[in-house]
C-alpha cells in the first residue's frame, strides 16, 4: 500500500477565519490588523494495491480565477503542474482509474475537480451532500465556499454518490482505508479519512473539520469559517479521541507548517 499526498496549490485569507480571535484587541492595542495569509490545499492518494482512493479533489483553478478588480476573501493560486490531472498523471495515473473518492465536504476548495471521476464512487455525508444539494436548488449560496459552477458540473458529470448517514461513523472503502464520519461542525457534515500503512503507521485526515493545530488545542478553539460552533467542539473531541484509539498522526486541512513537513508526491508513505 503507497500513500501519496498531493500538492493543489494554496489559498489566500484573513488569518482569523482559521483561528477565531486570533488577532484580537488588547487594552494596549485596541484596533488589531488582520492578519493576510496564505493555506496549502491538498488531496491525498492511496493506492491500496485493489485499485485507487482519493481523498478531496482541489479548487478548480479555471472557476477559481480572481479578476485584479474583484474583491473576495479568498483568491486561489495554482499553476498547471498543481492541477488534479497534473499530480496524478505524474503517477502514472489517469481520473478514470481512481475506484473511490471520498469528498471531505463539497466547499470549491475540495471539490473543485470532482467532476472529473465519473467511473468512481463519490463517498460523502448524506447530511452534507442533502443540504448543500437544497441551497442549490433554491440558489441559496451566496459569496461562500459553495460554488454553482462546481455544482453544475457534478450534475452534467452523473455521478455515482454513496451517501454515509448519519449515526454510520465508518465506512471501509479497502483494508486499511475507511471514511470517517466526524459529524456537523465546519459545515452541515465533515468525512475524514483514516489510512493505515504497514510501515509507517496510521494517519487520520481531518480537512477542514480541523485547519490547523491551533483548533484542536487543548483547549479546542473554533475557527471564524464555522456553520454549527457547538457541533465543532464535539467533532474535534471526536477527533482527538479517534486517533488516540487508532494511534494515528492526524493530518489537518489547511496547516501550513505541517504541510511544510510531509511528504509530496512523487514521494510517498508506505
Amino acid at each position: 500500500m503507497k500513500m501519496y499526498i498531493l500538492d493543489l496549490g494554496k489559498m489566500y485569507l484573513d488569518e482569523s477565519a482559521l483561528v477565531a480571535g486570533i488577532h484580537g484587541g488588547t487594552l494596549r492595542n485596541q484596533n488589531p490588523v488582520a492578519q493576510w495569509v496564505d493555506i496549502p490545499v491538498q488531496a491525498v492518494l492511496v493506492d491500496y494495491g485493489g485499485g485507487f482512493a482519493l481523498y478531496d479533489t482541489g479548487c478548480n483553478i479555471r472557476e477559481s480565477l480572481i479578476p485584479d478588480d474583484e474583491d473576495t476573501p479568498s483568491p486561489f493560486e495554482g499553476t498547471e503542474e498543481q492541477l488534479i490531472e497534473t499530480q496524478l498523471a505524474g503517477l502514472g495515473i489517469r481520473p478514470e482509474d481512481v475506484k473511490y473518492v471520498v469528498m471531505s465536504h463539497l466547499h470549491t476548495d475540495h471539490a473543485g475537480y470532482l467532476y472529473l471521476f465519473k467511473n468512481a464512487e463519490i463517498i460523502t455525508a448524506d447530511k452534507e451532500f442533502s443540504q448543500a444539494m437544497r441551497l442549490y436548488g433554491l440558489r441559496g449560496f451566496g459569496p461562500g465556499p459553495y460554488k454553482y459552477a462546481d455544482f453544475d458540473a457534478f450534475l452534467e458529470a452523473g455521478l455515482n454518490w454513496k451517501l454515509i448517514p448519519d449515526d454510520v461513523r465508518e465506512y471501509e472503502i479497502a483494508p486499511g482505508v475507511k471514511a470517517v464520519n466526524f459529524g456537523t461542525g465546519h459545515t452541515f457534515s465533515l468525512t475524514g479519512l483514516f489510512v493505515s500503512l504497514p510501515k509507517t503507521g496510521n494517519f487520520l485526515f481531518t480537512a477542514d473539520a480541523l485547519y490547523r493545530s491551533e483548533n484542536l488545542g487543548p483547549p479546542v478553539r473554533i475557527p471564524g469559517l464555522i456553520y454549527d460552533s457547538i457541533s465543532y467542539v464535539k467533532s474535534a473531541d471526536f477527533i482527538a479521541d479517534y486517533a488516540r484509539e487508532n494511534n494515528a498522526s492526524i493530518i489537518f486541512g489547511h496547516d501550513k507548517l505541517q504541510f511544510a513537513t510531509l511528504k509530496k508526491a512523487p514521494e510517498f508513505y508506505e
